[in-house]
């Protein structure tokens, strides 16, 4: 493994809603050795179309890091006349080559919170052995997706039970879609993963589904008048109504919070994570050692 100093190495898309960046950081930042934000130097989206990153924003950044751990990489990440997940994927690409060789890259979004992320990274370098030989014997986590969907005065509408998984580690960064990889082992991590997805005012949800990866994944139009149309009188009603994929958002619950910050304090005294192991048996860990000792 390469540049053994940096284990753990994590990647941010900086785009349209950047805001969200800085409450993901906080969750993040003490843990990781090397994070990359990467932005369109273009100022534009997968689909497109025009943004503005406020200076303020990058100012803000360099303010926070204090260790010197974050690297603001920007360059050209649209091109016309390709589809925007083609676009997502070759960004994570050019990111992950930023981010150098070995180590574990962790690409996370910047609406997603990885509370107590210390015992993931706990985890990670404790299996450091499985980065032996990326190239030959690449490995990926996925971890729990907790969806917010929606907000109200009294708190977030979240899809229950938490079943979506989310492909979020490799130790071979060559994504192939979004951040699937599609190469080596997939072993599962109780781990979750706040996504504040659709949990946003409606002119940003329209912004996010004008610009984001999946813009003609599914009719985004029809989907956000259903999204509109759910109240805490009709919540309970919904069943089974993720876009693309059956069975995936099974149901909705309601958690009360008074903004982000609260619902991640409170959910995460409800579901402390846990400390991670291999989800697989003793005999299948001593193999795993030995392979990558090779």
């Amino acid at each position: 493994m390469k540049n053994n100093k940096k284990i753990i190495k994590v990647g941010y898309l900086l785009s349209y809603d950047y805001s969200y960046i800085f409450t993901s950081l906080k969750h993040v930042y003490d843990h990781a050795d090397f994070i990359v934000i990467s932005y369109d130097e273009n100022n534009k989206t997968w689909a497109g179309n025009d943004i503005e990153i406020p200076e303020q924003v990058f100012a803000d950044i360099k303010k926070l890091d204090t260790d010197h751990k974050i690297l603001l990489y920007k360059d050209s990440f649209y091109i016309s006349g390709m589809q925007p997940m083609d676009l997502e994927t070759r960004q994570r690409n050019l990111m992950a080559e930023k981010m150098g060789a070995g180590g574990w890259h962790i690409q996370i979004d910047g609406d997603e919170y990885a509370y107590d992320f210390g015992i993931l990274t706990k985890f990670l370098k404790k299996h450091t052995y499985l980065l032996k030989n990326p190239t030959k014997n690449p490995y990926n986590f996925q971890v729990n997706f907790v969806t917010l969907f929606k907000k109200n005065n009294e708190g977030y509408f979240i899809i229950t039970p938490f079943e979506e998984k989310c492909m979020l580690i490799t130790s071979y960064p060559k994504y192939e879609y979004a951040r699937n990889t599609n190469k080596g082992k997939i072993l599962p991590l109780d781990f979750y993963l706040i996504h504040q997805s659709w949990a946003r005012g409606e002119s940003e949800i329209l912004e996010k589904i004008n610009n984001w990866g999946h813009k003609n994944d599914f009719n985004t139009s029809e989907f956000f008048n259903f999204w509109k149309s759910i109240t805490s009188e009709n919540y309970k009603s919904l069943k089974d109504f993720h876009p693309l994929y059956n069975n995936l958002w099974k149901e909705l619950d309601f958690f009360p919070a008074e903004n982000i910050h609260e619902f991640i304090r409170s959910f995460s005294k409800k579901y402390p994570q846990k400390n991670l192991h291999l989800d697989i048996s003793l005999t299948k860990k001593i193999k795993l050692y030995i392979k990558n000792l090779f």
